[in-house]
């Protein structure tokens, strides 16, 4: 069975902007440059903006296959990206696949089911990898609401899986400017790079490639994580002496990478051939971008429908001289086939962490510290940080998970107790201990100030993660209230709105996030056929849902009606 780390991937890959490559800018301007018509000819006439179904999805060789759709939204209408847009919907996917328990090449279909965390985004828990050279075809049909129209829409598409690239070796930059050659010789496209401090820092790492014609493309992403680092001596860094102060590590603030994501993009590139120069010859990775440690590189071959995707689609959107085009019969999108060759890179070097890192960039020094872990990651990470969890058990479990884990450090060790960003996730953790004082683990010279902000927020981190439960050291029945039955927006019902959604609205797992999911569509006055059918759902027998329900919804002649 695949993983879906390569489908979050492309996903995200797929929702994120690309730029150009130069050659495709130089060739345009090169064509525009050589025809002399008026401007009003640089311009196609109006044309009419596709308001359907989006698809992005890949069938990949050695992989099973994996597609997310999404609706486009009205001008007024709220995200509703955690929920199913559709009321039914069919994904299935027919070619020759690896499938079965003998791993036998048969003719079949593949059923598609949605993910459970992503409901707009369709794979399947069997064995059906996808095999080279083969072409498969995609057949998905929606019922769904379109600005207030249930519609069905019916989309097919057709994919031809290239052949893997083979990294033939590297050319690496050494620091007196000369370039080294390494071969690749193992069987597990291993490689050793030195990282280039300042004023090399900006010299590249040339990747040489083998490929047949079947590849018309190259994505790469790159993968780090928390136990990665980067190196402070770089052109960056010397940019900003004496515009920002260097800490005790040498970190001034500046980082090449979130060092709470784990991917980064590094770019596209096809298969083109200009003034005798073949794009996919040669891969560039940046010295300056190379995080201290080990990582790796996912090359992605892409087939010809990505190719249009990425110079007509996704142009289209910001430049109406391209005119989109895709493979998606009566929709928008891409659906490509794929092969994946990953290489790992060890990179040395002297670095800062990325945990001191992320502990920086969270932690705002300035002002009144009212700003400070204020982003989904960083709040994740506060509990995480304060705990002392060491960086491999936050890589093996994730922030989400990590942060729920984080309160049980503290049976053994005080990590951070006289740190003041860690003062309300330290009673957190005595309350979530159910320890004899919710102040155990404050440090004795707190003032008296501080303590007392210390409590009120550690409780309402700590009664909002436990749905409201108390103990004998946390009372949560007044924040039960504001929270969960209250029906005018409070600071605990923003609260509990944003630790929601950084869990992705999960209504099943997270009761509290019923209440809170229901209470913002009407405090907010949220305008989405999807989210009010979700109230609905949530509301649907009234006695047993949130009591929140009560202010909006009512039992008449047997059914629920919600404003």
């Amino acid at each position: 069975m695949a993983s879906h780390g390569s489908g979050e991937a492309i996903y995200n890959v797929f929702c994120r902007r690309f730029l150009s490559s130069l050659v495709w800018i130089l060739s345009s301007v090169f064509l525009v440059a050589c025809d002399f018509h008026g401007p009003w000819e640089y311009y196609p006439e109006e044309r009419e903006v596709y308001t359907g179904i989006y698809t992005y999805g890949y069938v990949m060789a050695r992989e099973n296959p994996y597609v997310c759709f999404s609706k486009v939204y009205q001008l007024d209408e709220a995200s509703s990206q955690n929920f199913a847009f559709y009321d039914s919907a069919s994904v299935v996917i027919v070619g020759r696949f690896v499938s079965g328990e003998n791993f036998e090449r048969i003719d079949t279909t593949a059923v598609l089911e949605p993910e459970s965390s992503r409901p707009n985004c369709f794979y399947t828990p069997y064995l059906f990898h996808g095999i080279y050279g083969e072409s498969y075809e995609l057949n998905a049909s929606f019922k769904w609401d379109s600005a207030g129209h249930m519609v069905k829409s019916t989309y097919k598409a057709v994919a031809t899986i290239p052949n893997q690239v083979h990294v033939k070796g590297m050319s690496k930059p050494q620091q007196n400017g000369d370039y080294v050659w390494q071969n690749n010789t193992g069987e597990y496209d291993l490689f050793y790079v030195d990282f280039l401090e300042f004023p090399m820092d900006m010299e590249f790492v040339k990747v040489a490639l083998d490929y047949d014609q079947s590849v018309r493309g190259v994505l790469s992403i790159m993968n780090y994580d928390i136990r990665n680092g980067e190196s402070q001596n770089t052109t960056m860094n010397q940019m900003f002496k004496g515009m920002t102060d260097a800490d005790e590590t040498g970190y001034r603030g500046v980082a090449m990478h979130d060092p709470l994501e784990e991917q980064q993009n590094l770019g596209f590139s096809s298969n083109r051939t200009v003034a005798g120069n073949k794009n996919l010859d040669t891969l560039y990775l940046m010295n300056m971008m190379l995080p201290i440690g080990k990582i790796t590189v996912d090359l992605y071959s892409t087939d010809d429908a990505y190719i249009d995707y990425m110079d007509k689609v996704k142009q289209s959107v910001s430049d109406s001289r391209f005119v989109p085009e895709s493979n998606i019969q009566n929709g928008m999108g891409v659906f490509s086939g794929m092969a994946k060759k990953t290489i790992t890179v060890e990179v040395s070097g002297d670095a800062v962490g990325f945990s001191h890192i992320a502990w920086a960039n969270c932690k705002d020094t300035k002002g009144d510290n009212s700003d400070s872990w204020d982003s989904r990651g960083c709040r994740l990470y506060q509990d995480i940080a304060c705990s002392g969890m060491n960086n491999e058990d936050v890589y093996l479990d994730g922030l989400q998970k990590a942060n729920e884990k984080a309160s049980l450090l503290y049976r053994d060790s005080v990590y951070n107790r006289h740190v003041k960003s860690c003062f309300a996730s330290n009673v957190k953790a005595a309350m979530m201990l159910d320890t004899t004082k919710w102040s155990q683990f404050l440090p004795d010279t707190i003032n008296a100030e501080d303590k007392a902000n210390a409590y009120a927020d550690g409780l309402k981190r700590y009664c909002v993660a436990n749905n409201f439960e108390s103990n004998h050291i946390a009372d949560c029945s007044a924040l039960k209230r504001d929270c969960l039955e209250d029906p005018e927006q409070n600071y605990c019902k923003e609260y509990l709105w944003l630790w929601c959604a950084d869990r992705g609205w999960n209504l099943k797992d997270y009761e509290q996030c019923r209440s809170a999911f229901v209470s913002r569509y009407y405090l907010q006055e949220l305008k989405s056929s999807v989210l009010k059918r979700e109230v609905e759902n949530v509301c649907y027998g009234l006695g047993a849902e949130p009591k929140i329900c009560e202010n909006w919804c009512r039992i008449k002649d047997g059914h629920i009606e919600c404003q």
